[in-house]
C-alpha cells in the first residue's frame, strides 16, 4: 500500500487581495521585512511533547510524514513509505541529501531517535508497537496487529523530527535544530521568538526571510493589538471582535470551519449525570442557535452532532440533529425523579442538580457562552457555576477524577484521523479530553479496536457509522458549537493560506507588500 491516501476532500482558505499598501516610514523600513505573527500560545519548553505544536506551526520542525490543508497526507521528512503484505511492517524512506538546520545529514537513526521519544504522546502511544529501526535510508516500524492509519499518527506534532545536536547533556531538548523552512534565530522567553528563512530548505525556500512570533495570551489584548493593526498575522482571535477588528481598516478577519468543536462533556459517575436522560435534558435545554449568532457571531456553528460536515468521513447526514426544547426537558428530568425545591433547582434523594463547570480562560469565548448556559439550564431547574482558569487544569482534573463539567475546545484531528481523538476520549477509564466514567466504553473499545485493524474502506465507513451513533445517543459528551477558526490578516499580506488541521501557520507562502 503507497502512501498519500486522500482522507478529507476540506477546501483551504488563501488570503490575499489587491488593496493599496503604504509606503512605510524611514523608522519602520528596517522592520519591513519582517513577518509578525501573534497567536494565544506561549513557548514553555523545547521538549516536542510540549510544544511540539508550536514548532510544527511556526515550521520550524516537521514529521515524517505531513498533511496538505486539502486532507492529503504527504512525505515531510520521509519521502514515501509503504506497508508489508503483512499489514504489520512498514518502511518510510527518508529524504536522500535533507539537512538539519545546523548542516547535519537527516539519518533514518537520527529519525529513529525523535521518534522513540515521541511514543508517550496522545497519538503515538496508541501504536502497537513492535520495534522501530533503522534499516539503510529507511526507518522501519513493525506493529503488532494491523494498524491501518500509521501515517497519519506519524503526523503527531509530538513526533517531529529533531538533529542528535538538540539534546543535552541531560537528555533533554537544548535547543531545537530540526528541518524546516524557518530556523529560530534568538527567543526572549515564553513570548517571542526569532526565526530566519532556512535556505537549505528540502522545498523551495520561505518567500519571506525574517518571521517574529509574539504569544498573546489574553484574548481582549489580542484585539487591541489587531485593531491597531501591530500584527501581520493574528491566529484565534476572539469571535466577537471580528466587526470592531474589520471595521479599524488595519487587518481583515478570514475564518473557516474547522475539526475544532466546543464541546460540553460530563462526569457520568456522579449522582447528577450518572442517569442519561439527565444528560440529554441539558443538551436539550442548550439554545446552541442563540449562543452561535449572539457570542460565535457566526451562527452556522451551531452544531448538530458531535463533528461538522467539514469532516465528511465523520459527519452523519442521518444522525437526528441535536435540538433545543426546554418543555422536552423539564419532562425528562421530571421522569427521572428530579423535583424542583422552592428555589427552582431540582432535587432528587437529598442532591442538588448543580455542577460546577470547567472552561478554559484564553478561550474566553467560553466563559460567556457558559455564562449565557447557565440561565438556559436553570429553565429546567439546574445550577450551574462556571469556572475558567488555565488549559491544562481539565486534564488535570478528569485525571483526578474532581471534573463534574468541562467545556472545552477539541481538536479532533491532532493526527489527520479522527479515531485517534476517539480511542483516548472514549475507550478509556481516564481521558486527557473527555468524558469521565461513561459506561458506554467498553462498548467503543470493540468498535475501535476493529476500525484501526481494518483495510477495508467499506467496513470502516460502517465502524464510523456505528461510533457516531453510539456518541451521539449515549451523550458522554455533547457539541456546542463548531470551531471557525478566526484569522486576523494585515493589509500587507499576501498568500496566506489557513491550514483546516492546525498542523502549520503556512508561513512559507506568504509575501509582504
Amino acid at each position: 500500500m503507497r502512501h498519500s491516501p486522500k482522507i478529507t476532500r476540506r477546501t483551504a482558505l488563501v488570503v490575499g487581495g489587491a488593496a493599496a499598501i503604504a509606503t512605510p516610514s524611514p523608522s519602520q523600513a528596517n522592520e519591513a521585512d519582517v513577518l509578525r505573527v501573534a497567536s494565544p500560545w506561549e513557548w514553555t519548553s523545547n521538549e516536542p511533547s510540549d510544544t511540539g505544536y508550536l514548532m510544527s506551526r511556526l515550521q520550524i520542525a516537521e514529521t515524517l510524514v505531513m498533511v496538505e490543508p486539502d486532507g492529503q497526507l504527504v512525505g515531510g521528512v520521509s519521502e514515501s513509505w509503504a506497508v508489508g503484505e503483512d499489514r504489520l511492517t512498514w518502511r518510510f524512506r527518508i529524504r536522500p541529501n535533507m539537512v538539519f538546520h545546523d548542516g547535519s545529514p537527516v539519518t533514518a537513526a537520527a529519525a529513529v531517535a525523535s521518534l522513540e521519544r515521541a511514543l508517550q504522546g496522545e497519538s503515538m502511544q496508541q501504536i502497537p508497537l513492535d520495534r522501530i529501526a533503522a534499516e539503510g535510508d529507511a526507518v522501519v516500524i513493525r506493529t503488532r496487529t494491523p494498524f491501518s492509519h500509521l501515517p497519519a499518527v506519524l503526523v503527531d506534532y509530538a513526533a517531529v523530527i529533531l538533529a542528535p545536536s538538540s539534546w543535552g547533556a541531560d537528555g533533554k531538548v537544548a535547543r531545537v535544530i530540526a528541518t524546516g523552512p524557518f530556523r529560530i534565530q534568538g527567543q526572549d522567553g515564553k513570548t517571542v521568538l526569532e526565526l530566519a528563512r532556512f535556505d537549505r530548505y528540502r522545498g523551495s525556500p520561505a518567500r519571506v526571510a525574517r518571521v517574529r512570533y509574539t504569544a498573546i495570551p489574553n484574548g481582549d489584548t489580542r484585539t487591541n493589538v489587531a485593531v491597531a493593526g501591530d500584527q501581520d498575522i493574528m491566529f484565534t482571535t476572539v469571535p466577537a471582535a471580528t466587526p470592531r477588528i474589520d471595521a479599524a481598516g488595519q487587518m481583515r478577519v478570514e475564518s473557516m470551519t474547522i475539526p475544532r468543536v466546543r464541546v460540553l462533556a460530563f462526569n457520568s459517575g456522579i449522582p447528577q449525570f450518572a442517569d442519561l436522560r439527565v444528560r440529554r435534558a441539558v443538551s436539550m435545554a442548550l439554545d446552541r442557535r442563540g449562543i452561535a449568532a449572539g457570542i460565535l457571531r457566526h451562527p452556522g456553528s451551531a452544531a448538530t452532532q458531535l463533528l461538522p460536515a467539514a469532516v465528511p468521513d465523520w459527519h452523519d447526514p442521518a444522525l437526528p440533529a441535536y435540538v433545543h426544547d426546554v418543555a422536552g426537558a423539564n419532562a425528562l428530568l421530571d421522569q427521572a425523579g428530579w423535583v424542583r425545591a422552592a428555589d427552582g433547582i431540582r432535587v432528587r434523594d437529598g442532591i442538588r442538580l448543580a455542577a460546577t463547570m470547567m472552561t478554559i480562560a484564553n478561550r474566553p469565548e467560553l466563559t460567556v457562552m457558559g455564562t449565557a448556559m447557565q440561565a438556559q439550564l436553570r429553565a429546567i431547574g439546574m445550577e450551574l457555576a462556571v469556572e475558567p482558569g488555565p488549559s491544562a487544569a481539565v486534564p488535570a482534573a478528569i485525571q483526578a477524577g474532581r471534573m463534574q463539567m468541562t467545556m472545552f475546545a477539541r481538536t479532533y484531528v491532532n493526527v489527520p484521523e479522527v479515531i485517534a481523538s476517539i480511542i483516548p476520549d472514549f475507550t478509556r477509564e481516564r481521558s486527557t479530553w473527555g468524558s469521565l466514567n461513561w459506561d458506554g466504553r467498553d462498548r467503543m473499545k470493540p468498535l475501535s479496536d476493529a476500525y484501526v485493524e481494518s483495510f477495508d474502506p467499506a467496513r470502516k465507513a460502517a465502524l464510523r457509522r456505528d461510533m457516531l451513533r453510539l456518541l451521539h445517543e449515549e451523550m458522554p459528551v455533547t457539541a456546542v458549537a463548531w470551531f471557525e477558526h478566526t484569522v486576523a490578516v494585515h493589509k500587507r499580506v499576501r498568500g496566506l493560506v489557513i491550514d483546516p488541521f492546525e498542523m502549520r501557520y503556512m508561513l512559507h507562502s506568504v509575501t509582504l507588500a
